[in-house]
């Protein structure tokens, strides 16, 4: 009796994995992976949370991004700082401030093309909400950001600042904001 049980299990069990084949295969997939350091050589990795490294010690020479959900941000060789989703496909580019990537604000981060354009990206998921597209552009602040155009880099020693021929405010879908302020 206990034999046929079993018999009757596999055609379910069998019907089940080809209609969630990740499920089965890979049970953990969707959990976190969270960063490791190895102390010896300051080498990062990403773990499952069963202990099985998913992304190799040395693969990313830096790694920001402690808890990797949808999204990572990594020092990409030859490349940057980029965000990554879990097939490690790079998303975007970070934009850089104080020598890493930008830092988070109201759920997005800056982000920038190869033009030097910014743009803003989800930090949950890593997708692009408001693509490259101003020359200049400041963290979301109580709804909106600043964002600028003609603008120039004016460098004194090792900061800089922006000056634009003309700044306005946009909200978190690129629309302008009526009450527009000039630094």
């Amino acid at each position: 009796m206990p034999r046929r049980r079993y018999l009757l299990l596999l055609p379910i069990s069998l019907l089940l994995s080809a209609c969630y084949p990740d499920a089965v295969k890979n049970p953990g997939a969707d959990a976190p992976l969270r960063l490791v350091v190895r102390q010896a050589d300051d080498a990062y990795a990403y773990v499952s949370a069963a202990g099985d490294t998913v992304i190799p010690f040395g693969r990313y020479p830096m790694c920001a991004t402690d808890r990797f959900d949808k999204l990572a941000l990594v020092l990409k060789p030859g490349v940057g700082w980029v965000g990554i989703d879990r097939q490690e496909r790079v998303l975007f580019r970070a934009y850089l401030f104080d020598n890493g990537p930008d830092y988070p604000a109201e759920g997005v981060m800056r982000i920038v093309n190869e033009a030097g354009l910014i743009g803003y990206a989800d930090t949950a998921t890593g997708r692009v909400v408001l693509p490259p597209r101003y020359e200049a552009a400041y963290p979301f602040e109580n709804g909106r950001a600043q964002v600028g155009s003609r603008c120039q880099v004016l460098r004194d020693g090792e900061h800089s600042v922006w000056s634009c021929g003309q700044w306005q405010y946009i909200d978190h879908q690129g629309r302008v904001q009526p009450d527009s302020d000039a630094p």
